[in-house]
């Protein structure tokens, strides 16, 4: 007997084939229903009708759960911990937003892995269903100086490392709900840091939450969910109102894919919405470069547009590869990207009949809900341009599931670009166990839980720094694995000496630059020195808040070739690495010498050539400045716009008001800070 779930994905094509899908939904509409698709079958039987006036959401009237949304909404509700395994076009982020509006439960959490989907969680709260969430107050950082009302509705959208950061989640008192979206990376990856904090703000989460629910695709089992507090029941679905279909492209030369990719698009054509997946920022610079910049310019571009690309130019870099592809016709979305060019990007994307074509990287497996009709598999990696770090069957077909959009696209086309070494895939391996890192053997969850009994490398290290664990926890963290802090700090005993030296000279010279410095500490953090990202980094610490432009002008001089890596690697290190893992790691170097008893002398130094300044350049000292960052406000307008609405606003929606009420005077700001106040209204 056929699965359930592959009759549906028959009838579902029967809509996708006919001239007419209105008409022959209203022919098939009993089958339609009998098969739980009552998005498709509406009001046209008897059961129909009865079945979706009863199942009209709260959120949105316009819409009418289908039967298995209605059966998530249940399991919220009578489990105190849940997790949810459902394909991609499922709808499990509107199940979240429905119980709210619902249930109406005052503290809410919801924790998801990267800023994108923090805004796309934020313009749902506070622009697409704002009424629904008037009496909520919004925040998307915990502010340590904050005193919060948890007798009244608070949501906080959070990353996990702002979960995380120092003790800054203990300010959360009480939590009547918390979600973690993409709870698959929950799984143990020693490679990264991410998974160690994910699993460290679900196991302080969920000890105070009287309900918590986990969101995932493809989940069949959790293993070991016995030896959580709280153990969570499973519920896995496979049903899914969209068909995924996976198009081969067999390749015999790995070289010819970039020429493969060319040949889809023309065969889709320019007016159906497609992604196309890279593994690396690189490769999609590298298409735009060897492709893209060949075809022809736009001749009529909308205002905006070319508002944005002369204030892209002027602040980024005239060779930019994203202004090459958005004269082209061509999107970019990735998570290196300032958040105001993301969002205006994406909102061309969604609105546009011309933009149709976007190049990304993994954020899209990362959950951010976008609408596509196609996506074209360059490479099925998720970090390299080699056949060393292929997908999983579980990540290939997730990338799959971003294809196909209920209401627009009933199936959604796969083009799988199969190099000779590139790996097969089958939808039925997909679907995998898993097994949390904080259930799983790890070294790094026992020794922030406090088992460490059996680790003796654990106990020779802290007994050589002469500190007990409770002050690791305290002053190292869980930002770090402990085999990166413990290579760390032989590197930093290698070169202690002229680490010192160079701190010493910044005192005797108060003229001198910092870039040997940096080098120095880049050097600690990473085993060996890049001169170019050191003097990146270098020129980015400058206070006074450089152009990007001027920065990479002053390290590509003499590089002409090369200006295209420069100008990604600027990018990058700006708009993530030394905010998160240079600053965390400068701070463990810090310690290191506190602990040694270093002059103090040389600390302070220390502090204000470098650790100030990134706290002044990324605002730690202000997180009202912090929020209009993270709402899309580019950086060098942040003071600017503060003397116009003040500083003393309490959450987003304040602030939100507050930049409407006040747009009319915002003049002497950017094109992209206008536009992302703008599109607030």
């Amino acid at each position: 007997m056929k699965e359930i779930q592959q009759i549906r994905d028959k009838y579902i094509r029967i809509l996708d084939d006919s001239e007419n899908s209105t008409m022959k939904a209203k022919e098939i509409a009993d089958d339609l229903f009998a098969l739980d698709l009552t998005v498709y079958s509406k009001d046209n039987t008897f059961d129909s009708i009865i079945y979706n006036a009863l199942s009209i959401s709260e959120l949105d009237s316009s819409i009418s759960l289908h039967p298995e949304q209605q059966k998530i909404l249940n399991e919220i509700e009578k489990n105190q911990a849940l997790i949810v395994s459902a394909p991609t076009s499922f709808g499990k982020t509107f199940c979240i937003f429905e119980y709210i509006a619902r249930y109406e439960p005052n503290n809410i959490v919801l924790i998801v892995p990267t800023l994108a989907l923090v805004d796309e969680y934020r313009k749902k709260i506070i622009k697409k269903y704002k009424e629904k969430f008037q009496e909520y107050k919004i925040y998307s950082n915990i502010d340590e100086e904050k005193q919060y009302d948890f007798d009244r509705k608070n949501i906080f959208i959070l990353t996990h490392d702002r979960v995380v950061q120092e003790t800054n989640y203990m300010l959360i008192k009480k939590i009547d709900l918390l979600v973690i979206d993409e709870v698959y990376k929950l799984e143990k990856d020693l490679k990264d840091d991410r998974v160690l904090i994910l699993n460290m703000a679900y196991y302080y989460m969920a000890k105070i939450a009287d309900k918590y629910v986990l969101l995932a695709p493809f989940i069949k089992e959790v293993e070991d969910t016995e030896l959580l507090e709280k153990k969570p029941v499973l519920y896995a679905s496979n049903y899914s109102p969209v068909v995924n279909e996976v198009i081969s492209c067999e390749l015999i030369n790995d070289k010819d894919r970039e020429l493969e990719c060319k040949k889809i698009l023309d065969k889709i054509g320019k007016k159906e919405k497609t992604l196309i997946y890279f593994p690396t920022v690189t490769g999609i610079y590298n298409y735009i470069k060897n492709i893209i910049s060949n075809e022809d310019v736009i001749k009529d571009m909308d205002e905006n547009i070319k508002f944005f690309i002369d204030w892209a130019k002027e602040e980024i870099h005239e060779e930019w590869g994203l202004i090459k592809a958005l004269e082209r016709g061509y999107l970019i979305h990735n998570g290196q990207l300032p958040i105001g060019t993301r969002m205006f990007q994406m909102n061309l994307y969604e609105k546009s009949s011309i933009y149709n074509r976007l190049l990304c990287t993994s954020t899209l497996l990362e959950g951010v809900n976008t609408s596509a009709k196609n996506i074209i598999i360059t490479r099925p990696s998720r970090t390299k341009n080699n056949d060393k770090d292929n997908f999983s069957a579980f990540d290939f077909y997730n990338l799959v599931g971003r294809t196909g959009r209920l209401y627009e696209h009933f199936l959604g086309k796969a083009y799988y670009i199969k190099g000779p070494k590139d790996p097969k895939y089958e939808k039925v391996d997909a679907v995998r166990s898993i097994k949390f890192e904080l259930t799983d053997q790890s070294k790094d969850i026992d020794l922030q839980t406090g088992n460490i009994e059996k680790h003796k490398d654990i106990i020779d290290f802290l007994n050589m720094l002469k500190i007990d664990r409770e002050e690791y926890c305290s002053k190292i963290g869980n930002k770090v694995r402990f085999e990166t802090v413990k290579k760390m700090y032989n590197k930093y005993r290698e070169i202690r000496e002229k680490l010192q030296e160079e701190l010493q000279s910044l005192i005797d010279d108060n003229k001198k630059g910092r870039y040997s410095l940096v080098t120095i500490l880049y050097t600690i953090i990473n085993g060996k020195n890049n001169v170019l990202e050191s003097n990146i980094i270098n020129k980015l610490l400058d206070r006074k808040r450089p152009k990007l432009k001027t920065v990479i002008k002053n390290v590509s001089k003499g590089k002409d070739d090369n200006v295209d890596y420069i100008i990604a690697t600027t990018i990058r290190l700006k708009m993530g690495y030394i905010e998160h893992e240079f600053y965390t790691k400068v701070l463990i170097i810090r310690y290191f010498m506190e602990n040694e008893g270093v002059k103090e002398e040389l600390i302070n130094k220390l502090n204000e050539k470098v650790i100030n300044a990134i706290e002044q350049l990324y605002f730690s000292d202000s997180i009202q400045k912090k929020m209009l960052v993270d709402i899309g406000i580019y950086e060098r307008d942040v003071e600017n716009i503060i003397k116009i609405v003040g500083s003393n606003f309490e959450d987003e929606l304040e602030l939100k008001n507050r930049l409407i009420d006040n747009v009319n005077k915002l003049d002497n700001i950017s094109f992209i800070s206008k536009y992302v106040i703008n599109n607030l209204i």
